[in-house]
């Protein structure tokens, strides 16, 4: 597309005429803006048909006119007066099409364009949804089809292709390429000038003049005293590329640009040769009002003033791209943006091998002069589909056309998902998807020092679903419910969490939770916190990790993991959350241990958050920030308090270690003894730290619990099968065994992980058993994450009388979660004596709305049952193994049979 801003133009944009389906009416619809916003169905990809009329001056006649498309979606044919002049496929980019030989200047001219969008179907359609590069909304909700972007017809074939601005981050140099291209309607009279003028606001600060000969443009100047763009300073310059003949001025063109490089060093990741951390969040793009992410400049600065209270300084653009105004107002306001190109799932079809470099050479063009844009991806988690040559070719363009900025081939990369086992990435990707007790040995696990050092940035992870009010979003939709939580959502037809969206108000009935809607939400958000500050603690302890995105932005048809919800609300306060999403937090880590076991040592590891009473607490207390580069030590304040705000324990001590940015490190311990209470406690754990004006804060919670015995003689072990003895061998006194529940007395409760004949005999006429069940039997279970996903639900119930929560699942359970829960529904068949039945601890899943549960209590004939599937004896993931050193299990274990035998 040719470049002139003197050129004249005519605004299509409005009402038009439009008809979609082969039958349907004439209507109207407005422009820009996808037809499915506009009322229209989501479910049909075409044909759509835009009619408009449009008077064009007479003084036109004679000269070159193009028709301009900013993006419609995705395969349109246009027609002037009848006459076919042209089409386009990509629902991205911008284009035009020369139509001087069909207009009518002087006249009224008909314009005409017949549009099929990418089907919502995975596979059929016109145009196969995994064949059009639609990216990830169509997954979210819908395709969207359309002029969804701004058209208009240009006079003239004056102007400028390919202009490119590269800054020189360190000697202030300005190298401008180009070509100028100009329409004569007479000879040339006089030499050609160009111009360029470096702006920043309204003041000039550069400016050279030379005459132009032939149609290359390639000139460098110098901006003197430049100062470089970043999230704290987002200086912005301006660029005017203006062409005369003589005194007549031809055409100008304006580009925004900014000095800025984003670089690496080893593991290090540097702006402008300073530290920094990325702290991103993860947009698909979703609006349910727009549909097509066509934004308004208020819209984007709400949105990142937004994310800015929250801590972030990063916005991914997975797999879509926005109009222009969105860059421009992230270069204006210091926001980064990592923009990913929209490849996922692809099939890679000989079509698509072809159309994909000459889109990706036009999707660069739309952002390479934004110094907001720092990162590229050149598409997510792509597996064997694409393949060595479409990848390299691919990474070829962007490189070419995008300097000082990082690009990765596969974000998630390509080992991750069954791709190509080399990547071509400046940086290493995972989407670390999982429960939090995983984390660390994750990252173990694709952390190899023999690979050349570079930094880590993950493009996806630590999503924690909430839970939405089903009721105040139809109420805010005037009294009906959003389209995307009926069957007009398409995606309801393949997408399960969709399909349970639509059904959530029955599901949940079934469900029959004695909570209000907005104690739901707020126990889920209570719970999403806890796994967010978790994760993004531990990811910035690990030195190679340099940045994160964090999924994702807002909630979703297909997820309610968003930092804002469906009404763009925040779900935590912005304070809170900056304790561990900033420039500079603190978090803490505890030391290690080893145990011999069976001739070798293994790792002891310790519960950070879980304690005995009377035992030594020792936390280390690590230090990561990006700003200022070099603290000169500072000092370290800590304080533990009751719940009723008694402190039990503080200490101030000085640090005098120079503390590079960057990089974690130790500044400080936590070190002291609990007392010996014979109640388990909540205490809350604050820590500061000061280094002149940097001022960091951060706090935790921590829980004591008494180590019983009594207990101990209140059970015995029926362990037929010899699973349960390693459990609990490691006890100070060993459980009596049962041989035969016949045989034992009726004040014993019975430990067992099976439900065979006499145990089933010996509930049938009044014993108490405590079933330990952490695989597929004996009775019916389902395999869920435990912290994705769900909202654990505390059923109120006298047996939790003596154990520490806030009305939520808090790292207390951080040793005893579990991948194993009952499946409630399908109880009664494995026990017929089954009277009555309680839940004590369930889950109920985020995205689909059904329930399972992690402890039950039942009546099965005069006996009693406790069903648990927690792992009490942790060793999953980093979870301290065995009830010796996993408190909280033991704990637990003691309060439950305790209760058994009390009832």
């Amino acid at each position: 597309m040719l470049k002139n801003e003197l050129a004249a133009t005519l605004a299509l944009d409005g009402e038009w005429q439009f008809q979609l389906g082969e039958e349907g009416a004439w209507q109207t619809i407005t422009v820009p803006g996808c037809w499915e916003a506009q009322g229209y169905s989501n479910a049909c990809d075409g044909p759509a048909r835009y009619r408009c009329t449009v008077l064009i001056p007479a003084a036109w006649t004679g000269q070159p006119i193009s028709w301009e498309c900013d993006a419609v979606s995705y395969a349109a044919t246009f027609f002037c007066n009848g006459r076919q002049v042209g089409a386009h496929e990509g629902l991205w980019t911008p284009f035009a099409l020369d139509i001087s030989d069909a207009v009518q200047p002087g006249m009224v001219n008909t314009l005409e364009i017949v549009v099929w969008k990418p089907s919502n179907q995975l596979t059929g359609g016109r145009y196969p949804l995994r064949t059009t590069l639609a990216g990830f909304l169509p997954d979210v909700a819908t395709t969207f089809g359309g002029l969804w972007q701004s058209t208009r017809l240009r006079l003239g074939a004056t102007g400028f292709t390919d202009l490119r601005v590269e800054p020189e981050v360190e000697s202030g140099a300005l190298q401008v390429q180009g070509r100028f291209h100009h329409h004569y309607p007479q000879p040339a009279a006089g030499p050609l000038t160009l111009q360029l003028v470096v702006a920043r606001g309204r003041r000039e600060v550069a400016r050279i003049s030379r005459l132009l000969s032939g149609d290359q443009l390639d000139v460098t100047l110098h901006v003197p005293g430049r100062q470089r763009w970043s999230p704290r300073t987002p200086v912005c310059y301006q660029l005017y590329v203006t062409v005369r003949l003589g005194s007549q001025l031809l055409a100008t063109q304006r580009l925004p640009f900014g000095f800025r490089r984003l670089a690496t060093a080893g593991e290090q990741l540097l702006l402008n040769g300073e530290p920094i951390c990325l702290r991103g969040a993860l947009s698909w793009g979703w609006d349910p009002a727009r549909i097509a992410p066509c934004y308004a400049a208020d819209q984007v600065r709400a949105e990142f003033k937004r994310l800015r209270a929250q801590g972030f300084n990063l916005v991914k653009l997975c797999l879509f791209i926005p109009n222009q105004m969105y860059y421009e107002i992230a270069d204006e306001e210091g926001m980064l943006l990592w923009q990913e190109w929209p490849m996922w799932l692809p099939a890679v079809t000989d079509d698509l091998r072809r159309r994909a470099p000459a889109e990706y050479a036009a999707y660069v063009e739309l952002t390479r002069h934004h110094p907001a844009v720092v990162l590229y991806s050149l598409g997510c988690e792509l597996n064997q589909q694409v393949d060595a040559p479409l990848l390299g070719e691919l990474d070829a363009i962007v490189r070419r056309a995008a300097k000082d900025v990082l690009v990765c081939d596969n974000s998630g990369s390509g080992e991750a998902y069954g791709g190509l086992t080399v990547d071509l990435a400046d940086f290493t990707d995972y989407h670390t998807y999982g429960d939090i007790h995983f984390l660390a040995m994750t990252l173990d696990h694709w952390r190899r020092d023999w690979q050349p050092p570079r930094p880590w940035i993950f493009g996806e992870f630590c999503d924690a679903d909430g839970f939405r009010d089903l009721q105040e979003l139809v109420a805010a939709n005037g009294g009906v419910r959003p389209w995307w939580m009926t069957a007009e959502n398409p995606t309801a037809q393949w997408r399960p969490e969709v399909r349970a969206l639509v059904e959530a108000d029955a599901r949940l009935r079934r469900a029959d939770l004695p909570f209000t809607t907005q104690q739901l939400v707020q126990i889920a958000n209570a719970q999403a916190f806890v796994v967010r500050k978790y994760t993004l603690e531990t990811v910035r302890q690990r030195v190679a990790v340099q940045g994160y995105v964090i999924t994702g932005l807002r909630d979703t048809p297909i997820a309610t993991s968003g930092i804002f919800d469906d009404l763009d609300r925040p779900k935590w306060e912005p304070a809170a959350f900056r304790h561990f999403n900033d420039d500079a937090i603190l978090s803490l880590e505890v030391g290690r241990r080893r145990r011999w076991q069976h001739g070798g040592d293994r790792a002891d590891r310790l519960d950070l958050h879980n304690w005995t009473t009377g035992s030594a607490v020792q936390l280390h207390v690590i230090l990561h920030h990006t700003a200022p580069a070099t603290l000169q030590g500072g000092r370290l304040a800590w304080q533990v308090t009751t719940p009723a705000g008694e402190v039990i324990a503080q200490a101030q001590q000085a640090v005098t270690a120079v503390l590079p940015a960057g990089r974690p490190q130790a500044v400080g311990a936590v070190d002291f003894t609990l007392p010996a209470w014979s109640t388990a406690t909540a205490l809350h754990l604050t820590v500061n730290f000061t280094s002149g004006a940097l001022q960091v804060d951060n706090q935790w919670p921590l829980w004591c619990y008494p180590q019983r015995e009594a207990w101990l003689q209140q059970a015995q072990l029926y362990d037929p099968a010899y699973t349960l003895a390693e459990i609990f061998g490691a006890l100070p006194m060993p459980l009596r065994p049962c041989s035969d529940p016949a045989l034992c007395p009726p004040d014993q409760v019975l430990i067992t992980d099976g439900l065979d004949r006499p145990l089933l005999s010996f509930l049938a006429q009044g014993g108490r058993v405590l079933l330990l069940q952490q695989r597929g039997g004996p009775l019916p279970v389902q395999r869920q994450p435990f912290w994705r996903e769900a909202v654990k639900l505390i059923m109120p119930h006298p047996c939790w009388a003596g154990f520490p929560h806030a009305g939520f699942v808090d790292l207390q359970f951080f040793g005893l979660a579990t991948d194993v829960a009952f499946a409630p529904a399908a109880l009664p068949a494995s026990l017929p004596q089954l009277t009555h039945y309680q839940p004590l601890l369930r889950r109920l899943d985020a995205r689909e709305f059904t329930v399972s549960d992690y402890l039950f209590l039942a009546q099965c004939g005069a006996g009693r049952l406790l069903g648990c599937t927690l792992r009490l004896q942790g060793g999953a993931g980093v979870q301290p193994t065995g009830l010796q050193r996993n408190v909280t299990g033991r704990y637990l274990l003691a309060e439950l049979v305790t209760y058994l035998r009390g009832t």
